[in-house]
């Protein structure tokens, strides 16, 4: 479905019982709403499952304005109110745990459970990010593709069909899109918004991933009160298609 939130044209895939509780989850820079399939179709019989598409990414507008992590929370909020839900579950991963973090910090008790995978509290090194977004404004997204997408990955599942899909998703990635992406990471900081997340909470990363390895999970999982820190074993950056399995373990003992 689309919607026009906060004056910019949102793509957002819905799926399951309208009546159910709502489980929200937010994709990493470079995909789309389609990074978490395996987890729709698990949780699609039980809860009415919303994925939207950031800003510049799937089937979404490119961002008008300056991108940041709190402009696409409030787009978040803001398509909560437009589909009229109270409560929510909510899961983000890579730059989607970040956006769900500034939005569980507006949302308060409407928000039932947190679940961050692959994620940081802080960006570590803002001027990498400057530094990619000017190259992809350069040279286009196509000039690092190859090098971003084998960090996604453990090297035993870059041979598998997913694979290929993460791949194509990346590719049709605008690389404005993705350019801004990077923008709202060089400014990423939601320490001081940890406070004021109360959801109960996990925080979960895969032992091999190299752009948010597990330290920065630590980090991120003892700045919020009560939270846990789970390890997928194997798992790179991106998990939903290479663990899924763990991935949806995860979300199962967190959210219902």
């Amino acid at each position: 479905m689309f919607l026009r939130i906060n004056e910019h044209l949102a793509h957002i895939e819905v799926g399951g019982d309208r009546q159910a509780q709502a489980l929200v989850l937010l994709h990493s820079l470079g995909t789309c709403a389609q990074v978490w399939d395996a987890q729709a179709a698990a949780f699609s019989s039980r809860r009415f499952v919303i994925r939207p598409d950031f800003r510049g990414h799937g089937l979404s507008e490119e961002s008008r304005e300056p991108l940041t992590i709190e402009r696409l929370a409030a787009d978040v909020m803001a398509m909560l109110d437009a589909l009229e839900i109270k409560e929510f579950a909510l899961a983000g991963i890579s730059i989607g745990g970040l956006v769900a973090q500034a939005t569980a910090a507006r949302a308060g008790q409407r928000l039932t459970a947190l679940a961050l995978f692959d994620s940081t509290i802080a960006t570590p090194n803002p001027e990498m990010w400057t530094n990619r977004a000017r190259t992809v404004r350069a040279n286009g997204l196509a000039s690092i593709a190859e090098d971003v997408y084998q960090r996604w990955l453990p090297q035993g599942a870059l041979g598998a069909v997913e694979s290929a899909g993460l791949l194509q998703m990346l590719r049709r990635t605008s690389d404005e899109g993705y350019a801004a992406g990077c923008d709202a990471l060089a400014g990423a900081d939601c320490r001081a918004l940890a406070g004021a997340i109360t959801a109960t909470t996990v925080v979960a990363v895969g032992s091999e991933d190299l752009a948010t390895p597990p330290a920065a999970a630590s980090a991120l999982a003892g700045a919020i009160a009560g939270a846990r820190r789970e390890v997928i074993e194997g798992a790179a950056h991106i998990p939903l298609f290479s663990h899924a399995d763990a991935v949806n373990r995860i979300l199962e003992t967190t959210m219902f």
